[in-house]
């Protein structure tokens, strides 16, 4: 289906490097989780940094994604040249063998992918935007043309549908309908204050480990230094 260019070698990721990739996932969202615990100990406004560390957090999973596919064989289109494909271009790449009839092949969960579930995903919650299948419309009328309603019937919660749209519904309704959303507004708040309160925790664990590891890093360090200077050439450049 597929004709590869003979002159270009098979593209291949190791299990290992998958997992590097996830490692570094990891690490990102480690500091993220210790920029929630910093500004106990620091009077500084981190915004910036934090949306420099989201950007390469979601390029980190890209990277991951794609490399996956590649590792578990997925159909690839042509490349686009002889240089390596971007992550992006993978997916690509593989949308367009999957139009031509390939099969569709999903990246590996990592545990990174864990980890976001668990402390950047709210839980879903009773509103009309989490409702699957189709909606019933409006049993009203529109004064003004004598024809039926159009607009979807207002959600009550618990999968119950009002008989009618807002405009269209009777003060019960719609006493219903403000208590309802009251209700999902305020549980999606407490979600978030208990979401943000275990980023928090938890950013204060990774920060003691950090910190713990200081002692080894510096070691580390002075031993990374010391062989360089022992490189040839070392003292030329």
């Amino acid at each position: 289906m597929f004709e590869a260019d003979p002159t270009l070698a098979p593209e291949s990721v190791s299990s290992f490097a998958l997992e590097v990739l996830d490692e570094l996932r990891m690490r990102m969202l480690e500091c993220l989780l210790v920029l929630q615990a910093l500004p106990e100990e620091a009077d500084l406004n981190f915004d910036e940094i934090e949306n420099d560390i989201h950007t390469v957090s979601r390029g980190a999973r890209n990277a991951y994604e794609a490399a996956s596919l590649v590792h578990q064989g997925a159909a690839l289109g042509e490349r686009w040249g002889a240089n390596m494909s971007r992550p992006k271009a993978i997916f690509a790449r593989h949308n367009a063998a999957v139009r031509e009839g390939a099969r569709h092949v999903k990246p590996i969960r990592a545990l990174s992918d864990r980890i976001e579930r668990q402390l950047w995903q709210l839980p879903a919650v009773d509103a009309t935007q989490n409702i699957m299948g189709a909606r019933p419309k409006c049993s009203g009328m529109v004064r003004s043309t004598g024809e039926p309603c159009v607009s979807s019937a207002i959600y009550l919660g618990s999968g119950m549908f009002g008989a009618h749209c807002y405009s269209h519904a009777s003060p019960a309704e719609r006493d219903r309908y403000r208590a309802h959303h009251e209700e999902v507004s305020a549980r999606q708040s407490d979600s978030r204050e208990q979401l943000l309160e275990l980023q928090r925790s938890v950013g204060h664990k990774i920060t003691a480990h950090w910190i713990e590891q200081r002692e080894h890093r510096m070691r580390w360090v002075e031993q990374m230094t010391l062989n360089i200077g022992r490189t040839p050439g070392a003292a030329e450049s």
